[in-house]
């Protein structure tokens, strides 16, 4: 009786260690939960700065005329009257 009860609470013992350690809520769960976590943390990050960084550039184009022109100049190569624009042509 004693060597069944024995058996029976190493059994109990090792179903419990699995559970624990690879159950539905186990230790390994918990580590690549974990490590989900800290990859979307830094996803969020980058586009955090990437949102800091635009939201920058509206605030500036809101607030000054120079910003706009700037912008219109770089993006449609904008010239303003009595200007002289260069292109150069690589063969």
């Amino acid at each position: 009786m004693a060597r069944l009860l024995l058996v029976v609470f190493i059994c109990a013992i090792g179903y419990q260690s699995y559970r624990f350690y690879y159950g539905e809520q186990g230790v390994k769960r918990q580590e690549e939960l974990a490590k989900q976590i800290e990859y979307q943390e830094r996803i969020n990050l980058r586009l955090k700065h990437r949102n800091d960084a635009l939201r920058a550039q509206v605030e500036d184009l809101r607030l000054g005329e120079e910003a706009v022109e700037e912008h219109v100049r770089t993006e449609l190569q904008y010239i303003k009257d009595g200007e002289v624009f260069y292109r150069m042509v690589e063969k």
